[in-house]
């Protein structure tokens, strides 16, 4: 495969695997539930106050005396905007003619929904279930962007089947665990744009395109997850949970219509043209996560949260894409760093019906700034979210939370460009709770 083609693919990999600026640090998304979008996911893994914390925390769930159910979807809606600036290649007679070097929003909007369920089997012992996502992307530039080989559309869709077990050793400690099977599907779309190559013959659907590579692929993988809940009495309590790395191989389609001999790309070519379309395959881990976190009941009716959220990002070292004889299309070594989020927030009973709650959480980003691309515009950012709970009657409440997410704006030099990237975020979670 030609060195550009290799380049292309390289960049087809590393976007699939990052996110914007739209949620938690690189491609890992925070909305396991809407509750905890008001508090800012502060102490998470310690308050229980639904279903949702077995997604958090396992040994939690024995806190629940009946069976609880917890359902409902965050609306995202981020607001990242890119820039484009010249640069050297520019400058060196790049055609820009009819394509735009700016774009807005491109962090599509989403629906992330989820899915929770506890059951109590006795005083001693709980098990439970939860289907929702920890990692996940979805990025879209213009087709004829003039960083088109570095632009497109890019997207990555992961669900996490949870099943889990609790079980409380004594009035101080509970114990939980559970099993995590992990689906990843993505897609990645790259086009043309300034390259001075016209596309094979046929493209990929039968018609010229400006389509230059195609990937594909999904996967199963598969890890665990343990918690531990210490309840010092009723109105302090404090958790840890650690969720494993989950190592997948996404196996699908490749397909690029670039002319392998053109000498617009790079003079080192072989010589020759033609496309390619073939099966293959890309390595990629999501990485394993800590969580400490800690509730406390200052008031009858005000209560203080907190936590400290840990990725272990380091074990994210490299891409390696790999042809169906297992021959490597590229090997790059990544220099992401383990990255933490600390948040913070209160909850008050205002009556019976109505409960509030704020928070403000700190994000660490663990891209550095030689790692960054258009598809990883990746930076610090800081929380500040609302919420409240609505009792319907003693077995149904509901949630409604809102989250602003204020990034900052950062340079990217990315394949002889160079970009603007900035933007920030907007939450909306509903969720519905039932204790049976």
């Amino acid at each position: 495969m030609s060195k550009y083609l290799l380049k292309l693919s390289l960049v087809a990999a590393a976007t699939t695997l990052a996110t914007g600026q739209a949620h938690s640090a690189a491609f890992q998304l925070a909305e396991q539930n809407a509750t905890g979008i008001g508090r800012a996911y502060a102490g998470e893994g310690a308050i229980g106050d639904n279903a949702s914390v077995l997604g958090r925390n396992p040994a939690a769930m024995t806190l629940f005396d009946r069976p609880a159910l917890s359902v409902g979807a965050t609306y995202i809606n981020p607001a990242v905007d890119v820039e484009g600036k010249p640069t050297q290649r520019q400058a060196a007679g790049a055609t820009l003619t009819g394509s735009p070097t700016s774009s807005q929003d491109i962090a599509d909007d989403a629906v992330v929904p989820f899915f929770y369920y506890v059951q109590p089997v006795n005083e001693q012992w709980a098990v439970g279930f939860g289907a929702f996502t920890n990692y996940g992307l979805s990025t879209t530039y213009q087709e004829n962007h003039y960083a088109g080989a570095v632009a497109g559309k890019t997207s990555l869709k992961t669900l996490n089947l949870n099943p889990n077990i609790a079980f409380k050793a004594n009035p101080h400690l509970s114990l939980g665990a559970g099993i995590n099977a992990v689906y990843a599907d993505a897609e990645l779309i790259r086009h043309k744009g300034i390259l001075s190559v016209p596309p094979v013959a046929g493209g990929f659907g039968g018609a010229a395109s400006d389509e230059i590579v195609r990937l594909t692929g999904d996967d199963w993988g598969y890890g665990w997850n343990i918690g531990l809940l210490l309840e010092a009495d009723e109105h302090n309590r404090w958790a840890f949970a650690y969720r494993s790395k989950i190592d997948l191989t996404l196996e699908g389609n490749y397909s690029s219509t670039l002319p392998i001999g053109s000498q617009t790309l790079d003079p080192s070519l072989p010589a020759g043209t033609g496309g390619i379309r073939q099966p293959g395959k890309l390595d990629l881990s999501l990485p394993a996560m800590a969580e400490l976190s800690g509730f406390h009941q200052v008031q009858p009716d005000w209560a203080l949260h907190y936590s400290m959220l840990w990725t272990e990002w380091s074990t994210f070292k490299e891409l390696r894409a790999l042809d169906p004889q297992g021959g490597t299309y590229f090997d790059k070594q990544e220099g992401f760093e383990n990255s933490w989020r600390m948040s913070a927030g209160a909850t008050h009973q205002l009556n019976d019906q109505l409960t509030l709650r704020g928070g403000i959480a700190y994000d660490k980003s663990p891209v550095p700034e030689g790692a960054r691309s258009i598809s990883i515009p990746d930076v610090d950012r800081t929380w500040y979210t609302v919420g409240a709970t609505y009792a319907v009657n003693e077995n149904l409440n509901m949630d409604a939370s809102f989250a602003f997410l204020d990034g900052e704006n950062v340079d990217v030099q990315e394949s002889g460009f160079a970009f603007k990237s900035g933007g920030d975020a907007y939450l909306f979670g509903v969720q519905m709770n039932y204790a049976f």
